[in-house]
């Protein structure tokens, strides 16, 4: 009877444990490793470190020698080219850096301080473009941005980036708020990144490069607010394909990079607090009890199904009072609160801590990197709209109102993640690494809606009122073993291999939905509740457990003039598992409704009577029933889906003239995808599919610092699990029924992109890109709203066209005067079209309450322009730094109607925030944060002849944070 609630429990109870071990072990490895710093403190001599990379390719230079002048000093470059000299004495030294085939470098006036390592990166050119010897003048590497921007220009594909140091000037706290920065890059629902202002089905997340796997039913892509910022190195966001990398994404593979392990012992911890002028100290705030471990983002089963009930289904009434009794204890023995109470959330706060260093482990270097995070929010809005509108006819002058409700909602959001990354050099020429990581995020949510609704009969003056009650846990775990090796006797050859393992969870525990109206007729006031739309409880699990390995190998070799060319090939699998069940309670009660809704639920209220009726000669003894709770539909909406993906591809890197460089070659992906919904009535959903993507890229370098590229490629995109799910869910938040389409094809995406970049200086860049997309039998989300229907499913339509400009600019004012070289602005504008032709058939039976409607529409997420500008401080004598940043996207498409109905678009918002950062000392960092300054209404709206209508609209408020950082 009790072995799904024994299990729930013993899962809980695992969680716990494992978050109390992770705590236990960092704070133990915190004390070792400090009670050790003494010996690292006192040491006299330094380190010198970095990384060679080749002039033309920007590949890393394998087996580079780098020799410090007049000494025996000296350290070859690994397979990543880094390279490090250690016990080194403080001093100023030159160094040495030699190749075959490549010209010397001298690097003059490298200084080394005691206990520091000094970073010296270093760029050798080939002696078939220079034979001379380069002598160039140490300088130290401080931002972080100019070395990614090196990075893009000799990457193989188009791409943008952010790096730690952008992030965190920025105020980012996760990294999906980190994504804004992006060229072309949007977030949505503050989860869902959109490249190029597409869907999030366009765009394919990874961490550490393998796939996030989705803990949200109706996304594709990963949740990347699960990754705090403080576990990120950079974000990379490549935009155009090559055969190396998956095919499924068109608007943009978005890779999160996490923190790498420094050359030194390097602990740093880190605290905030902050104020939201919506949540924090608001007496109004609405919320509910819950259990003893919300604080760690962990339901402890307070909202898990009732030991009572567990497994078992609820008996129907029947007149025994074993059986009476047993549906009473069952039902006194869920959670009497169905109602938010008022509740007042304190400040805001996070906290993070790390630790990393490089050691000697059995005589070969070891580098680690530990990590913890931990912040808890509070956001709220008591302003908000949520409307719905109908058009009856096209003889209407305007849309009527189905419903108008104030709309209030409280969340309490817990966030925190633990990292382990860990790399071993077995030789210089044979790394094994490891990466871990672990998130968790949990919300408890609520919502009240209230105000005017037609329904069930209720008068335009009656009140109609919902409330939500909610818990959200998600989880992310990633497991993955990685291998580089190079083999200099064949033929140089280099084989990178990976195996990941993650898993993502999404636990929705007693979902609560209670719907009740006030009834005036005259002086006389009536609470009721409606028959047809009883009070209802949901338990939901969603587990999606993913398996990827690849295997590269490049084999490296001289053209015809003696150019550095490649040749790559491998292959990849893929297995993906998920697992949807959902269980729901539904209250009955005969009787009158106070109108309290804690009465109408407490233990006295549900119980049951004897009662006795007489008619005529003969007396008929019976129950009645006050409430219970009874057994919602079981199973139907449970499914299980399955995903497997094979490809194997080849490509060929290839200098084609002195300046125009070739990177082509195609990919096979096989697609084996299958959803087999639990309820045997239903049809599954299969997609199976043999795809060959070729890609083409072209690179001229115009000038050293000056790039032209241009690609010719074909990616595809997939329908999620929830899409084919062919069963109808009703989601009460939002008021609408969702309903899958095992019938869905995959879409093909050709993409053609151009791209100019001018890298002026470190740090600086100018680039402009175009690019068009063709979509064959692109999805969309279907909506269908009328007065008593509100249904969204998922369509393939033919065919679908995208096409854009994007500018970028970062540029230091020292240009203007020497006082600002410390100042820069960037800026990046995106301007994007779209255009999906609707079909005669679906356009007829739009046009028959809606004759004025175009023949065509955009692209379902597509914001016609994205706007990003940013002015930096960074004075790293002084230690100060402060930013100032705005967002803004375009309208976009939110819900497209079948009937006729006027679409429903997502209006522009605009976010501006500002920071500062003093280091006043060497181990302490003051952080000043200003969140959404402008605090501008998020709303969707419905236009018709000429007026606008709300669909949804609310506020964020402004957040102001103050934080203090040590380092050591």
């Amino acid at each position: 009877m009790n072995k799904r609630n024994n299990f729930m429990k013993a899962r809980i109870f695992k969680r716990i444990c494992i978050t109390k071990a992770i705590l236990v072990s960092v704070v133990i490895l915190s004390f070792l490793l400090l009670s050790s710093s003494h010996l690292w403190a006192q040491t006299v001599k330094g380190k010198i470190a970095g990384k060679l990379v080749d002039g033309e390719t920007g590949g890393p230079l394998i087996g580079a020698n780098v020799i410090i002048q007049g000494t025996n000093m000296g350290a070859a470059s690994d397979l990543e080219g880094n390279y490090l000299i250690l016990g080194v004495p403080p001093g100023n030294y030159t160094l040495l850096v030699m190749m075959m085939g490549y010209a010397r470098v001298t690097i003059k006036d490298v200084v080394v301080t005691a206990g520091q390592v000094a970073k010296i990166n270093a760029t050798l050119k080939s002696e078939v473009i220079e034979a001379e010897e380069v002598v160039i003048t140490a300088k130290a590497i401080r931002n972080t941005e100019a070395i990614l921007l090196k990075d893009r220009q000799k990457a193989i594909a188009v791409s943008d980036a952010i790096s730690a140091e952008a992030i965190s000037r920025a105020g980012s706290g996760n990294a999906a708020e980190a994504m804004k920065q992006i060229t072309g890059a949007s977030v949505v629902d503050g989860k869902h990144v959109y490249v190029r202002g597409l869907g999030d089905r366009y765009t394919s997340t990874l961490l550490n490069g393998a796939e996030i796997p989705s803990n949200d039913p109706y996304r594709r892509s990963g949740s990347v607010d699960l990754i705090p910022t403080n576990l990120v190195d950079n974000i990379v966001a490549t935009k155009t394909f090559t055969p190396d990398k998956q095919g499924n994404f068109s608007g943009g593979t978005v890779d999160i990079k996490t923190k790498d392990f420094p050359e030194n012992l390097d602990i740093k911890f880190s605290v905030s607090t902050a104020y939201n002028s919506q949540a924090s100290f608001n007496n109004n705030v609405i919320g509910y009890e819950g259990g003893a471990t919300d604080w760690l983002g962990l339901d402890n089963g307070k909202r898990a199904i009732p030991v009572e009930v567990g497994s078992n289904l609820i008996p129907s009434p029947i007149f025994d009072s074993a059986t009476l009794d047993q549906i009473i204890a069952m039902s006194r023995a869920f959670n009497p609160q169905m109602y938010p109470t008022r509740t007042t959330p304190g400040l805001n706060q996070s906290y993070s801590f790390s630790l990393g260093n490089q050691i000697n482990l059995f005589n070969k270097p070891l580098g680690y990197l530990a990590s913890l995070s931990y912040s808890r929010s509070n956001s709220f809005y008591g302003n908000g709209q949520y409307n719905a509108w109908s058009l009856g006819s096209s003889q209407q002058p305007r849309l009527s109102s189905v419903f108008n409700l104030n709309d209030t909602r409280a969340v309490d959001e817990v966030l925190w993640g633990g990292l382990i990354k860990a790399s071993y050099k077995l030789t210089p020429n044979h790394i094994v690494g490891l990466n871990f990581i672990y998130n968790t995020n949990g919300e408890a949510y609520s919502r009240l809606l209230e105000g005017r609704y037609d329904y069930d009969k209720i008068d335009a003056d009656d009140i109609y009122q919902s409330s939500i009650l909610g818990y959200n846990e998600r989880q992310l775990t990633s497991f993955q073993l990685t291998g580089d090796h190079y083999f200099k006797n064949l033929f140089g050859t280099k084989i990178s291999w990976g195996a990941t393992s993650s898993r993502s969870a999404q636990n929705e525990p007693d979902l609560r939905y209670f719907t009740q109206y006030t009834e005036f007729k005259g002086e006389n006031i009536t609470k009721g509740i409606f028959a047809n739309l009883p009070p209802t409880r949901l338990f939901r699990e969603l587990r999606e457990e993913n398996q990827e390995a690849f295997l590269d190998i490049t084999i490296p070799f001289k053209q015809w003039s003696g150019k550095q060319s490649s040749v790559k090939f491998g292959g990849f699998i893929g297995q993906k598992h998920r697992e949807f069940n959902e269980r729901s309670f539904l209250y009955s009660y005969y009787g009158s409704y106070s109108g309290d809704p804690a009465e109408y639920f407490s233990p006295t209220t549900i119980r049951w009577d004897s009662t006795s009726l007489t008619i005529g000669n003969s007396t008929y003894y019976g129950y009645r029933m006050a409430l219970y709770v009874k057994n919602g539909e079981q199973g139907a909406n449970d499914y299980r889906g399955d995903q497997s993906i094979n490809a194997a591809y080849m490509m060929i890197d290839l200098p084609i003239l002195n300046r125009l460089r070739f990177i082509g070659g195609a990919r096979l992906e096989k697609t084996d995808m299958e959803l087999i919904s639990l309820d045997p009535s239903k049809a599954n959903g299969e997609i199976a599919t043999d795809d060959i993507l070729p890609s083409v890229n072209l690179i001229y370098e115009v000038r050293d610092n000056m790039n032209l590229r241009a690609s010719l490629t074909r990616t595809l995109a997939r329908p999620n699990f929830r899409e084919l799910a062919p069963f109808a869910a009703f989601d009460f938040a939002a008021g609408f029924t969702h309903i899958g389409n095992p019938n869905l094809k995959r879409t093909l995406i050709d993409n053609y992109d151009l791209r100019w970049e001018w890298f002026s200086r470190p740090g600086e860049i100018y680039a402009v890109s175009l690019f068009n997309k063709r979509f064959q039998y692109p999805i969309e989300r279907a909506f269908i709203i009328e007065a008593s229907n509100r249904e969204i499913t998922w369509i393939n339509v033919n065919e679908a066209i995208t096409r854009g400009v994007e500018f970028e600019a970062r540029k230091r004012l020292d240009i203007i005067a020497d006082a600002l070289q410390h100042v820069m602005i960037g800026a990046n504008f995106s301007i994007v079209n779209s255009r999906v032709n609707i079909s005669e058939k679906e356009l007829s039976l739009m046009r028959i309450n809606n004759p004025e409607i175009a023949d065509h529409r955009e692209l379902e997420g597509q914001s016609p322009y994205l706007l990003n500008i940013h002015l930096d401080y960074d004075n790293f004598e002084n230690g100060l730094a402060a930013g100032v940043y705005y967002n803004i996207f375009g309208k976009r498409l939110s819900e497209i109607n079948k009937n006729g109905q006027p679409f429903v678009y997502e209006q522009p918002v605009g976010t501006l925030n500002a920071t500062f950062d003093w280091k006043f000392t060497r181990n302490l960092k003051l952080r000043l944060d200003a969140s959404n300054l402008l605090n501008e209404k998020h709303k969707k709206t419905q236009v018709f002849r000429g007026e606008e209508y709300i669909f949804t609209q609310f506020t964020k408020g402004r957040t102001f944070s103050i934080g203090l950082g040590y380092s050591l």
